[in-house]
């Protein structure tokens, strides 16, 4: 799949860029929320902790102007632009305010996924604490 997605770069950036950012933000969020949920039905909460973000790479198009307009992310370390486990799961979500390093890098790596979906460089990060 992996392939497929470098070889149709390309088009699926044209096809993001006609696609709301709004929509493709809820549909990442939406993603990462639920595997933590599914991570956490089955697993539960493991103890070791950590922090994690997805980091996008180039820090530009609609998608991150979007981002900076509503005040969702900040600028990466080490470029790119970077969106923080907190904005993806939302204030209001019970597992919001997890320590658990694996929660974190299972809702990244989901939301990285759909935004590689459509056409954008994404990663999930997660560091230990």
């Amino acid at each position: 799949m992996l392939d497929t997605l470098e070889k149709n770069k390309e088009l699926l950036k044209f096809n993001s860029e006609g696609k709301e950012p709004t929509d493709i933000f809820a549909e990442a969020s939406l993603a990462g929320r639920n595997a933590v949920e599914e991570y956490h039905a089955k697993h539960g909460e493991p103890l070791y902790c950590g922090f994690g973000h997805v980091a996008i790479y180039p820090a530009r198009g609609r998608f991150i102007s979007f981002l900076k307009k509503i005040g969702i992310g900040s600028k990466g370390y080490k470029g790119g632009y970077d969106i923080s486990y907190y904005d993806i799961m939302g204030r209001e979500h019970p597992l919001s305010y997890t320590q658990s390093l694996d929660l974190k890098e299972i809702c990244c790596d989901a939301f990285a996924d759909v935004l590689k979906k459509y056409g954008m460089t994404a990663y999930g990060v997660g560091m230990a604490d």
